[in-house]
């Protein structure tokens, strides 16, 4: 049985599906941002609050890519049924730069700790 031959190139294209994974790894890193940054918050009560700075700030950055993600997604999915791409290199320069100042912020406030 041969499979049918779409007529139209957009037919291919299932506008749902990578965005939708795209939108849930997005998902997961915010989530890990925030989850990062509330275990900081939690240890600045025992270790100092210099640990609360890093904590606040990867709380914030989770709620930002959370939000984001979502708004995404939507604009996403739209333009792949209308037949554009959809391309933001931006975003993912910008959550390496904030994963790498978090990290180091964190390595500075611990180190500060001890």
């Amino acid at each position: 049985m041969r499979r049918r031959q779409p007529a139209h190139p957009r037919e291919v294209v299932d506008a749902g599906l990578q965005s939708e994974r795209t939108y849930l790894a997005w998902q997961r890193t915010a989530l890990a941002f925030a989850g990062v940054g509330a275990l900081l918050f939690y240890s600045a009560v025992s270790h100092g609050p210099a640990l609360a700075i890093p904590g606040g700030l990867g709380l914030l950055v989770g709620t930002f890519l959370f939000t984001r993600a979502q708004r995404r997604y939507r604009m996403t999915v739209e333009l792949a049924r209308s037949g554009r791409i959809a391309l933001d290199r931006s975003m993912v320069a910008g959550v390496a730069t904030a994963a790498t100042l978090l990290a180091v912020a964190c390595l500075g406030a611990l180190l500060a700790t001890a």
